[in-house]
């Protein structure tokens, strides 16, 4: 036997059946597609498509980054946040706070800025090298980015006058980066680079082929790229300094009210550094591994289990808050998780 269903309700089955339609087709229509195409790998000077030969090294000491073809090895680190910074770039990030990136980007034929950017479109390749540069950009040693530093002023020409001095025999006083030939005075504990501690930026940069000593040499004289190469430097050594402003010592910039204007030129990477570098003037110890190898690392860091907030000035809190405010307002503080793997929101 067949059941019966009334009219009215084989209408009302109708009339339900019809109203679902428009969500069943709904359901069923996929998002609209990614139309942005990135401009070809070849037009790109820094880029590479392909994995990076490199592996990362953690086993002994500060962890490195090892490449086949030192492709890494000799960049600067303005060198090294615009490599990173390109890969962001070729899928129209343009998200960027620091006006010497945002500039760098904006003069490139190939950029082509894109308000709807999605990381969805970076390949394996290139989040993998984005981590293998994020990494050696941490991984410079105190010792390391004080040279660094001292070779941006030597391609200016600066002369120190650290030149050795020798105690000859004869009683006279010889400067030189070489061993005089004459006779050595043997009752002077020490002369010249024998002795311990002995150090001349002058001897070590007339090795360098490109050194040109200029007598005259005034900061003036620093190039805009020399400039942001110093403000990098600095913050890598736990110091504060603007990207293309002058650079104030540690004591000096870090004791004074810093500007919102200033900090919203920075990366949440920076403004991370930043912030954690004015508890660790005051000997705070960190849970944070990325923040432990960081400070660990430079002679100025006195860990104090003892330590309490007390310690921290008015000035320390005032630019405490002002670091967290800005921090918010980009998205929030970066998570060590993010902060080498996943890259910041903000290019970093």
């Amino acid at each position: 036997m067949h059941s019966y269903t009334p009219p009215f309700l084989r209408a009302s089955a109708l009339v339900l059946a019809l109203l679902a339609l428009p969500a069943a087709a709904q359901k069923k229509k996929s998002a609209p597609a990614d139309t942005y195409v990135p401009p070809p790998a070849s037009q790109i000077s820094g880029y590479w498509e392909k994995p990076l030969p490199c592996r990362i090294e953690e086993d002994f000491g500060p962890t490195r980054v090892l490449c086949e073809n030192r492709e890494l090895d000799d960049k600067s680190l303005r060198e090294l946040s615009l490599l990173r910074n390109t890969i962001f770039a070729r899928y129209g990030w343009s998200g960027f706070r620091k006006p010497w990136v945002r500039e760098h980007f904006q003069k490139q034929p190939w950029y082509k800025p894109d308000p709807k950017f999605s990381y969805k479109r970076l390949s394996k390749a290139d989040k993998q090298n984005v981590h293998f540069i994020a990494v050696r950009e941490q991984s410079f040693t105190e010792r390391e980015l004080f040279f660094m530093r001292e070779s941006v002023y030597a391609r200016a020409g600066k002369v120190y006058g650290d030149v050795y001095e020798w105690k000859l025999a004869n009683g006279k006083t010889v400067r030189s980066c070489q061993e005089p030939k004459e006779k050595l005075d043997e009752e002077e504990g020490c002369t010249g680079s024998y002795c311990a501690g002995a150090h001349s930026w002058d001897c070590r940069f007339q090795e360098e082929p490109w050194y040109k000593p200029d007598p005259r040499f005034t900061e003036d004289k620093l190039s805009p790229e020399a400039r942001i190469e110093l403000g990098l430097i600095s913050r890598a050594l736990g110091h504060y300094a603007s990207d293309e402003g002058s650079r104030d010592k540690a004591s000096a910039s870090l004791d004074r009210v810093l500007s919102v204007g200033e900090l919203r030129q920075l990366s949440l990477r920076d403004l991370r550094l930043l912030r954690n570098t004015i508890y660790a003037r005051r000997g705070r110890p960190f849970k944070s591994k990325v923040l432990q190898a960081h400070f660990s690392a430079m002679s100025w860091y006195r860990k104090d289990e003892a330590y309490t907030d007390a310690r921290l000035t008015a000035n320390d809190k005032r630019n405490i808050d002002l670091i967290r405010a800005v921090e918010d307002e980009f998205g929030g503080p970066l998570k060590d998780e993010d902060w080498l793997i996943d890259p910041a929101t903000d290019g970093a």
